[in-house]
């Protein structure tokens, strides 16, 4: 009989160790009847051998092994009461009373308070509708424009999302699985469903607020530096438009965008849309773009007065950086142009002077500001100075884009050059 009785402590306490160490054990319900039944069995020995008329004693460290296998199957009550088909076992077997194990001891948790369930219920679909809006809003922006593989992804996945969470938080069979996953899942009391319906809403709302605040402009940027590639590099103007307009659309508030954009605006010729870019650059606080508009308003709209202010006013910016010789050079050549156009020749002459000096520590040779200086010595009857300035400007021609310099050069030295043969005749 102690043979047996030992045989049956040790198949038991295996089974308990298995559904101790390995959280996976519980999910097959086999495990749990079988150790259920194995404890059934050496209670039957221990009644048995009670009511023998020469009961015999069983070794007490094998009744303290059983014991401490007692002792961890006893803080299973609630593991056991959320196993599905337990109830189903008891009433089937009709254990008795004194088979405590099949009658775990759960602790009655109080019914939450109506008012705090439908507060957490309700800021559960505050929540909810908040995702709802952000996913539209996020979509919106990636679907605006020409498709593409990561565009689609990016408008698809925050709305399928939104949609999941919110249909099983708001519809009855939603609602169902969720409490199923949950109970599943984490063995939690009915109680505080609620609260960790709410803390998912909470933490989905936050995880939309961070891609809002955070993922868009990341993203934005990443069609920035892929616009600039195709645009500076590769010279593919249509995929750096459209490149340049998602990154906007992703972030408005992005003003280097505004400003490339612009560029692929001048390039076709559209300069209505380059102005408006431009603006937009200028209201966001970036200083490159203050020159290129002041220059189309000196070319295309001979609004010499306004780009003049403009010019001026973003010279004097304290925020501007003064060791930026590229900007530097840009405003006061755009200044100087601006103020010969108007007849202010002195005050055109200083700038213009001063431009040239810049120019000198650009990377690439500039010819617009000899160019320029040239005409303000024509104005002033300053022949010589003029042909040094209009030699220089020649010199510095190395762009495509100093096409129209080239021309008013060339321009101006053969007139100077056939005066000088008409003298000599």
């Amino acid at each position: 009989m102690v043979d047996s009785f030992k045989n049956a402590i040790d198949i038991y306490c295996r089974q308990v160790t298995k559904l101790q160490k390995e959280e996976a054990a519980w999910r097959n319900k086999r495990n749990v009847i079988v150790m259920l039944r194995q404890r059934d069995l050496i209670q039957a020995i221990i009644d048995r051998e009670a009511k023998a008329p020469e009961a015999e004693q069983f070794p007490a460290q094998l009744l303290l092994t059983l014991s401490d296998a007692d002792a961890v199957v006893g803080g299973w009550n609630g593991l056991l009461a959320n196993v599905k088909d337990f109830p189903a076992w008891r009433q089937s077997l009709s254990p008795p009373e004194h088979y405590w194990w099949w009658y775990p001891k759960v602790e009655q948790v109080e019914s939450p308070q109506p008012w705090l369930e439908w507060l957490l219920g309700g800021l559960t679909i505050a929540l909810l509708t908040i995702c709802l809006a952000l996913a539209r809003d996020i979509s919106i922006r990636f679907f605006t424009g020409a498709p593409g593989i990561w565009s689609s992804i990016g408008a698809i996945a925050p709305a399928a999302l939104a949609l999941f969470a919110t249909g099983g938080a708001l519809t009855q069979v939603g609602k169902q699985l969720i409490e199923t996953l949950l109970a599943n899942r984490w063995k939690q009391s009915s109680y505080h469903w609620p609260l960790i319906k709410f803390g998912l809403a909470a933490a989905l709302t936050a995880a939309f607020f961070l891609g809002h605040l955070v993922g868009l402009p990341l993203a934005a940027g990443q069609y920035y530096k892929t616009g600039q590639r195709q645009y500076f590099n590769e010279g593919q103007l249509t995929s750096a438009q459209a490149s340049f307009k998602r990154s906007l659309q992703l972030n408005p508030n992005f003003p280097a965008a505004n400003h490339d954009l612009a560029l692929t605006y001048e390039d076709l010729r559209d300069f209505e849309s380059a102005k408006a870019e431009y603006v937009k650059a200028v209201n966001g606080g970036y200083l490159n773009s203050v020159s290129n508009l002041a220059r189309l308003q000196i070319v295309e709209d001979k609004d010499f007065e306004s780009a003049a202010v403009l010019l001026i006013t973003a010279l004097q910016d304290e925020a501007r950086a003064r060791t930026d010789a590229e900007l530097e050079y840009s405003l006061r050549k755009n200044l100087g142009w601006a103020w010969l156009e108007q007849d202010r020749l002195t005050e055109a002459e200083g700038e213009l002077i001063v431009a040239s000096r810049l120019e000198t520590k650009l990377d690439e040779p500039r010819p617009d500001s000899y160019c320029l200086l040239a005409q303000v010595y024509e104005k002033q009857k300053k022949a010589e100075d003029a042909l040094a300035q209009w030699q220089s400007c020649r010199r510095k021609l190395t762009r495509p884009e100093d096409d129209v310099w080239k021309g008013l050069a060339n321009q101006a030295l053969s007139e100077r050059d056939s005066a000088s043969k008409s003298v000599v005749n």
